[in-house]
């Protein structure tokens, strides 16, 4: 019996793969892909946060061929997208502490 998918995996909605468990393409391997992947998303949280004041703004003044929607829209996906990454620091510092506990 197998199971099929019903959509699109979470990671591949963030352009991530899953880390390879077999260890490593050299120095860092995963932790590498981690981390260009982090910088990544913090920096399109920042371009998210500074298009939503941006288009707030905007909207704000009047300028003609901004909505008050658009801006609107732009103001949730960027506060969803500082969640996100609010969940990520969370669940790190958690798994860093949990580390720095076990018994040497």
């Amino acid at each position: 019996m197998s199971i099929n998918p019903v959509g699109s995996s979470p990671l591949q909605s963030l352009n991530m793969t899953a880390p390879s468990v077999a260890g490593g393409e050299g120095n860092g391997g995963a932790w590498e892909d981690f981390s260009v992947t982090l910088a990544r998303q913090i920096k399109e949280t920042d371009r998210l946060g500074r298009e939503a004041k941006d288009l707030t703004d905007k909207a704000m003044l009047g300028n003609a061929g901004v909505s008050i929607h658009e801006a609107q829209i732009a103001g949730s996906k960027a506060e969803l997208h500082l969640r996100l990454m609010m969940q990520v620091r969370n669940k790190a510092l958690d798994v860093y502490r949990e580390i720095m506990s076990m018994p040497a």
